[in-house]
Parts: C-alpha cells; sequence; structure tokens
C-alpha cells in the first residue's frame, strides 16, 4: 500500500482543474515524444499526448491494474530494464516525491537510448509555493513532496544530458482563475519541462 493507491482521486483532481490540465498536456506535446517508458505513470495521464508504444512503471501495484497496455511496477531508483533499452524516457512531477534524485537520473540516463523529458512544479513559483504549503498542512500527497527550484532541476539534468530544449506553463496563480495557455520556450512557468539528449547520441 502506497501513497499513491488512488488513481480515481488523481484523475478527479485533473477533471476539476480541465483547464490547468490541458496546459500541461499542452506543454508535453511540444516534444512529440513516441516510443517512452512513463516513469511514476500514475493513471496515464499524458499518454495521450504521446504516440507509439508507452510503457507505464509505477510503484503501485493498484495504480497499475487500473491502467491499459504495458505496465512494469518497480521502484524507479531501480529500474529493471536493460541499458539503452528505451529511445524515450517520460516523467511528470514523480521526481518532486524522490528523495535521492541523481540515483534515479543515473538510472534514467543508464536505460535511455536517445532522450530524456521530466516535468516538475518549480518550488521558486506559486504553485510550489501552494503545494509546499498543502503539505505543511498534512496533505496526503504534498506532505510527501520534495519540490526544487526550476535551476536545480535543469542542473540535476544538465549532469546526465545534454539540454535540448525548456518548455513552461501555467504562469497564472493556483488561487485565482484558470486560463487557457500556449505553453512557451523557456522556464518562466510553474510546469516546466526539460528534455536531455543522452550525450553522445544526438537525434
Amino acid at each position: 500500500m502506497t501513497i499513491f493507491d488512488d488513481p480515481d482521486g488523481y484523475r478527479r483532481w485533473y477533471i476539476s482543474h480541465n483547464v490547468t490540465y490541458e496546459n500541461e498536456r499542452k506543454a508535453v506535446e511540444q516534444f512529440k515524444l513516441r516510443d517512452c517508458l512513463d516513469i511514476g505513470s500514475g493513471p496515464s495521464i499524458f499518454h495521450e499526448s504521446m504516440g507509439g508504444n508507452i510503457i507505464s512503471l509505477d510503484i503501485s501495484e493498484f495504480v497499475l491494474q487500473r491502467i491499459e497496455g504495458d505496465k512494469v511496477q518497480a521502484d524507479a531508483h531501480y529500474l529493471p530494464f536493460r541499458d539503452g533499452a528505451f529511445p524515450c524516457i517520460f516523467t511528470s512531477v514523480t521526481i518532486c516525491f524522490m528523495d535521492k534524485l541523481e540515483e534515479f537520473m543515473r538510472e534514467v540516463e543508464r536505460v535511455t537510448k536517445d532522450h530524456f523529458v521530466g516535468c516538475i512544479v518549480k518550488a521558486d513559483s506559486s504553485w510550489g509555493q501552494f503545494y509546499t504549503e498543502l503539505g505543511k498542512k498534512g496533505h496526503k500527497y504534498y506532505s510527501h513532496a520534495h519540490f526544487i527550484t526550476g535551476e536545480e532541476f535543469v542542473k540535476l539534468v544538465n549532469k546526465f544530458f545534454e539540454i535540448d530544449r525548456i518548455v513552461s506553463t501555467l504562469r497564472y496563480n493556483p488561487n485565482g482563475t484558470e486560463v487557457p495557455e500556449t505553453p512557451q520556450e523557456g522556464g518562466d512557468g510553474a510546469f516546466v519541462c526539460v528534455k536531455g539528449v543522452k550525450r553522445g547520441s544526438r537525434i
């Protein structure tokens, strides 16, 4: 049993915040991802923004039971795959719930053949501050989160990959009105996605 054994609750948030979800989905869509391993997939929220064969990996067996298609239960710190097994690795927000970030990224680099795209909610944003405060109040999920800044995230990815592109969205306050946005290049938004290409394997 893990804190993430609640796929319906997870989906309900995205349904009730559909504008915010669409903004995040459009940011992911910018990378035109195909044939990815989705690490910390949850109930496959972003799979509609990716093509090809997508494999879901999550620590929660309960969540994976609700997902169609290929899926693997595993701890993201110890990926049960051979070196260079996947052309693409994707993860969204999972990094915010991990303590051993370099250990995780080392595994990601190992099993990646071509490129990695990771998305986070930045600690140095109104959304990151909002979730941090919820965590301090004992929120089911965010009390276990460890948000990092946008600069820290870029440095982390750059340690293992060559930075290729940064796209972000969510420039409004979480307590304000949700408004449709067009994803922008750069990391000014609260939800930021960074693409890294494996060194020596430009695509």
